[in-house]
């Protein structure tokens, strides 16, 4: 980081980025340096400002009807500071939040502004949708601690991750900017025997725990939550449109355990904390990273009240074989990679054909202990004088499934079946010429 004016600093979700960006402002303001942290949500001021305070530092705030004050510290809605440049005391230093946006024109129109302040940006993914890295923005990254050593560490709780299977067919999905197309996800998925199947899963699962649900759209998050009340579990809908004091107390009810099911559509997944939620529901299919790692990791954050905690992820949607689990280890650079030479990571997925859980290679189910049959050739089988061998035909319908593949969803539902990684996918899908 020496001589560098811009770092990365790349922590996973619950790593504790806002007491890391809390101490950095102290440090910087007891050098009479003034800061700037900067967040993209008001929820997220809120939270800053809590932990802020619970630290003992001092601060102001600019947002919508707030001008800060002579702090040397300032958390600020960087909508709200993008507006008044010209307004604003130059900081010595901006910190960002989520510095996976750090790529939109506000962030950039802000260190434009002030292009002599030192820049930190922390995130647990320095990644874009449409695979462009943070290289324009940032001059060095700094890796922190592994998910699987925050786990061990007890910082994270640990997880069961299952993928149970679903009646929607997700063939012929189209991507555009980077990720499925809304509308079409939404008529697959927005089906009242599908949300049905989601219901029994929570119901097997994660019955009476608090889940967060990420659907597609408004309509299907709406359609969601009244299913799980109709049958009888507390749901409610929220979603960017809902005016705050509404969405504030629904979130409230579900921190209290009024409501066990809060349904929305891509806005609990950056800076929630509600420790005491044990699980999440994923019917969104996406191709992002980012967005899978942030909503799938939400139930990780510990409890001091529940020691004992086990995250439940609950993916509808194949997630987990497009990005790997939450503890995948990931190689993070600034540079930016295409599209298709993300899915070259090796990432080996097995799902438990009686519990569903979704693991690593192993010859035992971790969920519910199922002993694999292991992997030998067959004794030939006699049938009327004629020697057929079993593996034989296995194989051959096992090629002719493949076969049968006309998109990247039949590959990946046929890898995730067999426990194959994402670079046969890549590989499949160059022999049958599939576009992703």
């Amino acid at each position: 980081m020496q001589g560098k004016r811009r770092t990365c600093l790349v922590a996973p979700c619950g790593a504790g980025k806002t007491v890391i960006m809390a101490w950095m402002a102290a440090q910087s303001a007891i050098r009479g340096q003034s800061v700037l942290f900067a967040v993209h949500r008001q929820e997220l001021i809120d939270q800053s400002s809590e932990t802020f305070k619970a630290l003992g530092v001092q601060h102001g705030i600019i947002a919508p009807g707030l001008s800060g004050n002579d702090e040397l510290v300032q958390i600020g809605s960087i909508f709200t500071v993008a507006r008044r440049l010209t307004k604003l005391s130059p900081p010595a230093v901006i910190i960002y939040d989520e510095a996976h946006h750090s790529t939109a024109n506000t962030w950039r129109k802000l260190m434009a502004a002030f292009p002599e302040a030192f820049v930190i940006g922390l995130t647990a993914t320095p990644a874009r949708l449409d695979g462009s890295g943070l290289g324009a923005i940032f001059e060095s990254l700094v890796l922190g601690p592994s998910v699987k050593q925050l786990i061990e560490w007890g910082n994270l709780a640990p997880f069961q991750y299952y993928a149970p299977p679903i009646k929607a067919n997700l063939e012929g999905l189209r991507v555009r900017y980077g990720d499925y197309v809304k509308s079409e996800i939404e008529f697959r998925m927005d089906q009242s025997e599908i949300i049905g199947d989601v219901i029994e899963q929570y119901k097997k699962l994660a019955n009476g725990k608090r889940a967060i649900c990420y659907c597609v759209s408004r309509v299907h998050s709406e359609h969601t939550a009244e299913m799980f009340k109709a049958a009888g579990i507390p749901a409610i809908h929220i979603d960017g449109e809902t005016q705050a004091p509404v969405r504030k107390a629904a979130i409230e009810q579900f921190r209290s355990g009024e409501i066990k099911v809060l349904c929305n559509v891509d806005l609990i997944s950056e800076g929630f904390d509600v420790p005491a939620m044990e699980a999440v529901i994923l019917m969104r299919p996406t191709q992002s990273l980012t967005l899978h790692i942030q909503q799938s990791m939400r139930p990780m954050r510990p409890d001091t009240d529940n020691p004992d905690k086990v995250a439940i992820i609950i993916d509808h949607v194949g997630n987990c074989y497009r990005h790997g689990l939450p503890d995948e280890d990931r190689d993070w650079i600034l540079e930016g990679k295409k599209k298709n030479s993300q899915g070259q990571r090796e990432i080996s997925l097995r799902q438990c054909p009686k519990c569903y859980v979704a693991h690593r290679p192993s010859p035992v189910c971790p969920g519910c202990g199922y002993l694999y049959k292991a992997s030998v050739q067959s004794d030939p089988e006699q049938r009327k004088g004629e020697l057929v061998k079993i593996d034989e035909i296995d194989r051959k319908k096992r090629r002719q499934e493949v076969g049968k593949a006309r998109n990247i969803t039949d590959l990946e539902q046929i890898a995730l079946r067999r426990g194959y990684s994402l670079r046969w996918i890549s590989k499949m899908a160059e022999i049958k010429q599939i576009m992703r």
